[in-house]
Formats: structure tokens, sequence, C-alpha cells
């Protein structure tokens, strides 16, 4: 009769991986109900685990998006204890960090780029950007004078 030795530590494995996904998943949960973003189910998909939760602004977004990998970061430090344990987790961090479609990276870049297109569109930059192209318009026309420009709206 064959041995099922060899099969013990891929079941343990296994299952420190499938803690590792829950414990992430979880910090997930967490950061989103530190940020009052209202989670609306968990589900589980081919890849996994999911937290299915409302739309945040783009800095809570970032935040919630970035707690699951940190989460996974922060339990290496069972290493001593758990080296199996510990590598699961560096392993599921440093997966979900990679800018892979639907990854926790991918997310991390999108709500990153949100985050700088809305700075460079607040109102102040709007009216001073205005103000410079009118004042660049007049010098390039060959007058000397500075034209005020009318702000509406903003």
């Amino acid at each position: 009769m064959p041995s099922l030795a060899w099969f013990f530590p891929v079941f343990q494995g296994f299952l420190l991986g499938m803690l590792a996904m829950a414990l992430h998943e979880a910090g997930h949960m967490v950061a989103a109900l530190a940020t009052g973003v209202k989670i609306k189910s968990i589900r589980i998909r081919w890849k996994g685990l999911a937290v299915v939760r409302e739309a945040g602004s783009s800095s809570k977004n970032l935040m919630i998006t970035l707690a699951g990998p940190f989460t996974n970061l922060a339990l290496m430090l069972f290493w001593p204890w758990s080296h199996l344990f510990g590598l699961a987790n560096l392993c599921f961090a440093f997966i979900n960090l990679l800018p892979l479609e639907g990854s926790d990276g991918d997310r991390v870049m999108r709500c990153w780029t949100q985050m700088r297109r809305e700075s460079f569109t607040l109102p102040s930059f709007r009216r001073v950007r205005k103000s410079a192209s009118a004042t660049l318009i007049s010098v390039s026309k060959g007058t000397s004078s500075v034209i005020p420009v009318a702000q509406g709206g903003d």
C-alpha cells in the first residue's frame, strides 16, 4: 500500500494559504468598516474570496485596497512560529500587489491615477490655470498688460 505521507505538506500548505486569504479579505473588511464604506457581500470566485462593497472616494478605496496586502505583511511576524504560514502570507501579499487585472495592485494603480486626476482638477487649480493661460495669451498677442479673467461657476 502506497504511503500518503507526501500529501500532508501539500494539505498543510493549502490550509495555511486559505487562512492567509481569509485574513487578507478580513483586512479589507476592517478597513472598509473603519472608513465608513458599507460591505455588500463576501463572495467566493474562481480567484478566491472577494469582498463586494459600496464605492467610496479614491483615497478610501486606496486605503481599503492596501489593507489586505498590509494584513498579510503584518502576519509575516508569525514567521518564527510557522515558517510555512509566514511564507504563505509573503506570497499572498506579493501576488496581490502585482498590477494584474482585478488584483489589489491594479486597484492601487487605478486609485492613485484617479487621485492624481482629482488633485489637478480642483476649482482653485482651474482658476490659476485659466488665469495663467489668459496672461500667456495677452503676452503672445504683444500686449504688455495683464487681462483680468472673469471667474464663473467654480
